[in-house]
């Protein structure tokens, strides 16, 4: 039902007798109540697609319009009511990901879109020449060169072009990355410049191999350095999901791996006693029962990291005062969802989680950041995402701020509160004839 006035016929019929009535019915809005995610197509991100995609078929390729998916399906309210509704279009939100590196290649051409642009391709410059070819000692050294015998080895264009998964696509991309950048650009690799580097790669795999490699990375920023997470479609099908170094010489390097872009289970940022875990927290040790008290930070700024990295999977550029994933002021998911989330991260090359239901929710805490106007709870699993909206601003504070993890059954605290939102069953008997003037009373949390 939606908010407002609302007209009901009703139609009584008696042998060949019939006779209809018409009501009308007013229902207020419920202060808190639980978000029913739907599919809706935004004209304006498809506008934007259309005229400025680097892809044909951008959206034919991401299911075109998606009307399934776990972040859709698994809570479901009554058509009728209309104020429970949160719309999104999950094929076109990709945009927010994807026009990074439009946006990027346009405000720093040298270090992304020329970088991209050169590979596999005769430039006549000789310094990039020279970056290809190994003439120099190098940043960083190519699967085909020696650090112990200081020969840089080349850049194989053909190695790389017919790579069958996206970490030997790096094995050859992400040394060619340092070594452009410490002899085209005037910095060098700089550890902050992860958000330059995660749309870089991925462009750059995407556009210059040829066996169906998909790539989806992004930047996050760990306590002091900045790095990344690759996902990777392999040709053969199979997922994977990496580290993303910014530096040429990680700490977390050893004698037998440079650790540019290890597994994440190989990465000694999540290995203890590594250099790399006792300098830098990163967020996806949040939750974990291997975390170390290693930095100064809380529990609420590790949550707070944990949230950003969730949230940036489907949108890492942001306008200096624009909202953003992990800023706490409207959108507080429970501490027992982003602990699942960042496990699913963790442990992505052992479990069987698609990367594309965790986007798919990251799309949804994106859109919801956004949508400022309201306060909403993100509640459940990565395998049963729940969603509600709260009225009182409080709320998201003390969700927020749950390291004893009071509201992760915030359906419990739906059921505790006078107002609530419907289940399908509450709705239809309502329209069958129930008191129409209730609705707010009507208990909805756990259907």
């Amino acid at each position: 039902m939606k908010k407002g006035e609302q007209e009901f016929t009703a139609t009584a019929s008696s042998e060949n007798n019939q006779v209809q009535d018409t009501a009308p019915a007013v229902k207020s809005t419920p202060s808190n109540y639980k978000l029913d995610v739907v599919p809706q197509r935004n004209e304006e991100l498809r506008s934007q697609i259309s005229q400025n995609s680097l892809e044909d078929n951008y959206l034919e390729k991401r299911g075109g319009f998606i009307t399934s998916d776990p972040v859709i399906d698994n809570y479901n309210s009554h058509e009728q009511l209309g104020f429970n509704k949160f719309g999104i279009d999950l094929a076109a939100y990709e945009w927010r990901h994807d026009n990074d590196y439009i946006d990027l290649a346009e405000a720093q051409p040298t270090e992304v879109k020329n970088f991209v642009d050169s590979i596999g391709t005769d430039t006549g410059d000789p310094d990039i020449q020279a970056i290809k070819s190994g003439d120099e000692v190098p940043a960083a050294i190519y699967p085909n060169g020696s650090m112990e015998e200081r020969r840089g080895g080349n850049f194989d264009f053909e190695q790389f072009s017919n790579a069958e998964t996206v970490g030997e696509a790096l094995d050859w991309v992400h040394p060619y990355l340092f070594n452009w950048n410490a002899k085209i650009t005037d910095d060098g690799p700089v550890s902050t410049e992860d958000a330059l580097y995660a749309p870089a790669l991925e462009r750059a795999i995407e556009q210059n191999t040829n066996k169906g490699l998909e790539v989806h990375a992004w930047d996050v920023a760990t306590l002091g350095h900045g790095t990344g997470l690759i996902y990777g479609k392999n040709a053969d099908g199979s997922e994977e999901l990496r580290f993303m170094e910014t530096v040429s010489a990680p700490v977390t390097a050893t004698a037998d791996d440079q650790q540019l872009h290890p597994l994440i289970e190989d990465s000694g940022y999540l290995e203890p006693g590594n250099d790399g875990f006792q300098e830098y927290w990163h967020p996806l040790r949040f939750g974990w029962e291997k975390d170390e008290n290693t930095s100064s930070l809380g529990p609420v700024d590790k949550k707070t990291k944990a949230i950003r990295t969730i949230g940036e999977i489907s949108n890492s550029l942001y306008p200096e005062d624009a909202p953003r994933p992990g800023g706490g002021e409207t959108v507080a998911p429970t501490t027992e969802y982003v602990v699942d989330f960042i496990e699913k991260l963790r442990n992505f090359n052992q479990n069987d989680t698609e990367f594309e239901t965790l986007y798919n929710q990251s799309k949804v805490l994106e859109k919801m950041v956004r949508k400022q106007d309201e306060n909403h709870i993100i509640y459940g699993t990565t395998e049963n995402p729940q969603y509600a909206v709260v009225e009182d601003d409080s709320l998201i504070e003390e969700v927020w701020e749950d390291s004893s993890r009071e509201y992760d059954d915030f359906n419990q605290f739906l059921r505790d509160n006078p107002e609530y939102s419907m289940s399908v069953d509450d709705v239809d008997a309502s329209l069958e004839g129930e008191e129409m003037d209730d609705f707010s009373q009507q208990v909805l949390a756990g259907a």
